[in-house]
């Protein structure tokens, strides 16, 4: 069995937009791409609302991505792929190639955390597999947003992420997917998934999933 695991934001978490409730797992893309790829795979989830990438959030606490990482790799070891999909909430505080090097941050610390944290059973016992995957792109409308908007460059910066992204999954070896390519965000909130988004990702995340282990 092939374990993965998903780590990201609210738009992984399954954040209903208009209502801030979960979607079931019927809907979820990471939920959806698990049953789409079947029981040969176990896919964990590990999305949080506004997670960043490594910068702090000074009104939101346990946001920070470069905290808690290497928890959920130690937690769920052993693990064969590492999927992250994150950046949106960068924008609260700096631009698309800042949040570029957040992730490249991130793919470090996954490629390395059994040497920094001295773990006697190897995160991937098989070897590291990354799947970076872009984000969706912020509505223009998002910075009227009243709950924790971005900066008001935030829909521009956004139209950048797989410009940046691109070339650290590559620097990493890893695949790489661009959702702004797959999804739209709601109208209602300008940056979270619907229903549709959600199965659309699903489905290409399943499909790249199976080329990564072919």
């Amino acid at each position: 069995m092939k374990r993965i695991l998903f780590f990201g934001d609210s738009n992984t978490w399954g954040y209903t937009p208009g209502t801030g409730e979960r979607y079931s797992e019927d809907v979820r893309w990471t939920a959806a791409a698990a049953k789409l790829l079947g029981p040969e795979y176990c896919c964990i989830e590990c999305g949080i609302n506004g997670r960043t990438t490594v910068y702090d959030d000074p009104w939101r606490g346990c946001r920070k991505g470069s905290d808690a990482l290497d928890y959920e790799l130690v937690a769920h070891t052993p693990l064969d792929l590492f999927v992250i999909m994150l950046g949106t909430n960068d924008l609260k505080f700096v631009d698309a190639y800042r949040s570029a090097k957040g992730v490249d941050t991130l793919l470090t610390m996954a490629e390395t955390v059994d040497q920094r944290r001295f773990t006697l059973s190897p995160a991937f016992p098989c070897g590291i597999k990354e799947l970076v995957i872009s984000p969706i792109h912020i509505g223009a409308g998002e910075e009227h947003n009243d709950e924790y908007p971005l900066m008001p460059t935030g829909h521009e910066e956004s139209l950048k992420f797989a410009r940046y992204l691109r070339p650290v999954a590559e620097a990493h070896g890893a695949a790489f997917l661009d959702a702004g390519e797959l999804a739209e965000p709601s109208d209602i909130d300008c940056e979270h998934l619907l229903p549709s988004g959600h199965a659309a990702i699903a489905r290409a995340v399943a499909e790249k999933i199976r080329e990564i282990f072919e």
